[in-house]
């Protein structure tokens, strides 16, 4: 039976996702991705499907363009006597797209979980309306649980901080590391844009505010040290937390990115316990500094 269908009210959904057609690649990063969700606090939760398991899909990704793929899931659907599963389909620009849900090759992380989001949202809307006891009981234990968080956001006026509409900008190359952050930062109702190179940042920060940035050391061009560096000569962005993200933390490092400016250092991958704090904090200390001015002019060496 069907992960998503059979979850209890109220408790952690993992969703149940079966790939055909896809590359060694593109299935190696669906398994990164789909890992991520599961230890991110986000609503909805995804698990690769393989073979050997005895659960069904709930969701399938498929290349239309790939007849043996094709064959391959009507081949599961026939063994185990199951409804086709919803179907995100993935091909090539130009090639029409035979399903409501499609994706184009090569493979976007973020576009494809905003788009399983979609789909897991319309099946649970689907599962509400023909159980609408289970539904009825989901809504009370939100009732509940918010009537327990509600008194104790209260009283911790640090939690403030995440209900403010923050903004922050990931600058890694690495896309592993920017999905896991960006999913981290999702937990806590804060928005987030990637950039891939401290260049790439620059620009992004002469067209946009930020409230925090989380910026890896080693990049190709400059490294996170002089982006910092160049961060910090300008008044606009001088008071902005820099989060400084390395594989490895050592004294070294940490008296470099002192010298460079940055705020704080996590080292990757990221601890959810760990980044929250230092999310928290960093955030709480800009509340009380002055209003900063729009960012202009960031430009390498300005």
């Amino acid at each position: 039976m069907n992960s998503i269908s059979t979850a209890l009210p109220g408790a952690s959904k993992k969703i149940l996702i079966s790939v055909f057609g896809l590359s060694e690649y593109e299935l190696r990063l669906v398994r990164s991705v789909l890992s991520l969700t599961m230890a991110s606090g986000r609503r909805h939760s995804y698990a690769l499907c393989d073979a050997s398991q005895a659960a069904d899909p709930d969701i399938v990704i498929l290349d239309p363009d790939n007849s043996q793929a094709r064959a391959a899931l009507q081949e599961l659907i026939a063994t185990h006597n199951i409804p086709e599963p919803a179907t995100v389909f993935i091909s090539n620009a130009g090639k029409a797209h035979p399903g409501k849900y499609h994706l184009l090759h090569p493979l976007v992380p973020t576009k494809m979980l905003a788009l399983l989001d979609q789909v897991a949202d319309e099946l649970e809307k689907v599962l509400q309306t023909a159980f609408p006891l289970s539904a009825a009981v989901a809504q009370k234990a939100e009732m509940d649980k918010a009537a327990i968080v509600q008194p104790l956001l209260q009283k911790n006026p640090s939690n403030s901080v995440l209900q403010g509409g923050h903004r922050a900008l990931i600058v890694d190359d690495s896309p592993t590391a920017r999905i896991k952050i960006d999913l981290e930062l999702r937990s806590m109702k804060i928005a987030s844009d990637c950039a891939e190179t401290g260049e790439q940042a620059l620009q992004m920060l002469e067209k946009k505010n930020y409230d925090i940035i989380f910026l890896d050391i080693v990049m190709p061009g400059a490294d996170g040290y002089e982006i910092c560096k160049i961060i910090r000569r300008h008044p606009q962005t001088k008071r902005t937390p820099v989060v400084m993200l390395t594989s490895k933390s050592s004294p070294f490092d940490r008296i470099r990115g002192s010298l460079s400016g940055c705020s704080s250092y996590l080292t990757k991958p990221v601890e959810h316990l760990k980044f929250r704090a230092v999310v928290e904090k960093s955030l709480s200390a800009t509340e009380t500094a002055p209003d900063m001015e729009k960012n202009h002019g960031l430009a390498m060496g300005t």
